[in-house]
């Protein structure tokens, strides 16, 4: 028995090592949220007096630390693995229970004073990815929004901002927003051209002709032209007094900058910065203070936001999704039991009910085209779906018999 133990315990360890690298991996990181995956392990304990029970306890929970210390390595790289050891061994190793779906032990022995089992455990890789990206080891790799800016800009001596958006605005051309938009393309967001938007779409700007939008007149123009989120704020210039002895005079350039979701024209962040530039010319102070500052909200804006969307992914948004035809209660059963499979939905809530329509608020991980997208790869025996409706965070479906 100890020889074909010691043979087994072996090629357990060599699996480790082929897989994590003994428990690190040098592979690329796993960006996304795992499923659950099932390991075969070898955990170890020594026997204290005569407590074998004791070890063979120990023996099991090195097990699954073990285990969850493989499906950890398989989501980090090993750099990260590494610099954040310690904090996983406190967040992760400590309480491995948390992760551990089920297990069995499939062979045990003892050996001199050393009790060993072979562990077959269950880890939730979902659990773990989510713990990690909410303690911010794990960045799940991300789109990044589409964003709107409409900064409003008020220049050195010019009574009033001017801004792109309104009735007058659409050859007006903001040198702080230029600089915000550098930083956010060098960041990876995509940024909606506002000058084509004048040219091509049929929007009523009167509707819009305020330097100061509120949030929700911002979402509102942000949706028209498809955008994810909105940079709204205003720049100015002021003019501070000569510096002693010289002609240089001091350009104060100041951004107050806000982001705001189009769908639900909730606020994602708030800044504000200022920059101050020398000069002799009123022209040249005027535009390097607003480039300036300009270049200093963008890139802090971008750097914020990019985080504060990374903490976003992977959690699930809230759909609603109105139903026709649950008159027929067995196809709504079995609707309701289809949808709740579909990778990606945690949840589903009643929102309302009414004669032979009801709404749900399905919590999803994903896009709301694709959660219609799986829900028309669904079979349904006695029953057809019609999916006439599909919205940033609404789907209508309607249950058709057969």
């Amino acid at each position: 028995m100890r020889k074909i133990f010691a043979n087994f315990t072996v090629m357990v360890l060599l699996a480790s090592l082929t897989v994590g690298g003994l428990l690190i991996p040098g592979a690329a990181a796993a960006q996304e949220s795992a499923k659950s995956k099932t390991f075969v392990v070898v955990g170890s304990a020594t026997v204290r007096g005569d407590n074998v029970s004791g070890a063979r306890e120990k023996a099991i929970t090195d097990g699954l630390v073990t285990a969850v210390a493989l499906m950890t390595g398989e989501l980090l790289q090993v750099e990260s693995f590494v610099e954040h050891f310690s904090k996983l061994n406190e967040l992760l190793f400590e309480q491995t229970n948390t992760f551990i779906s089920g297990y069995r032990v499939l062979a045990e022995a003892a050996q001199d004073k050393s009790y060993h089992v072979i562990v077959q455990a269950t880890v939730a890789g979902s659990k773990i990815s989510k713990y990690l990206t909410e303690n911010e080891i794990l960045r799940v790799e991300t789109i990044l929004p589409s964003v709107l800016f409409l900064i409003a800009e008020q220049k050195l001596a010019e009574p009033y901002p001017g801004f792109w958006w309104g009735t007058e605005g659409e050859y007006f051309e903001s040198l702080s927003e230029i600089m915000m938009v550098e930083r956010f393309t060098e960041a990876g967001f995509s940024i909606i051209d506002h000058k084509q938007a004048r040219s091509g779409q049929q929007i009523n700007w009167q509707a819009f002709n305020n330097p100061d939008l509120s949030d929700q007149e911002a979402a509102e123009l942000g949706s028209l032209l498809k955008a994810d989120v909105i940079v709204i704020g205003e720049s100015t210039v002021t003019l501070s007094t000569n510096i002693m002895g010289s002609a240089m005079r001091s350009f104060n350039g100041t951004a107050a900058a806000r982001v705001v979701r189009t769908n639900s024209a909730e606020p994602i962040l708030d800044l504000a910065r200022t920059a101050v530039v020398v000069s002799e010319d009123d022209v040249s102070g005027n535009r390097a203070a607003l480039e300036d500052v300009g270049n200093l909200t963008g890139q802090a804006l971008a750097e914020a936001l990019t985080i504060a969307w990374q903490k976003q992914a992977g959690k699930p948004s809230d759909v609603s999704m109105v139903i026709r035809g649950t008159g027929h209660l067995a196809s709504y059963v079995k609707f309701r039991k289809a949808l709740n499979a579909i990778p990606g939905v945690e949840g589903i809530r009643v929102k309302g009910i009414k004669p032979n329509e009801a709404t749900l608020l399905v919590e999803y991980k994903g896009k709301t085209k694709d959660l219609a997208a799986a829900l028309m790869q669904q079979n349904f025996d006695s029953f057809g779906i019609n999916i006439f409706e599909v919205t940033r965070d609404m789907v209508r479906v309607e249950l058709i018999p057969q």
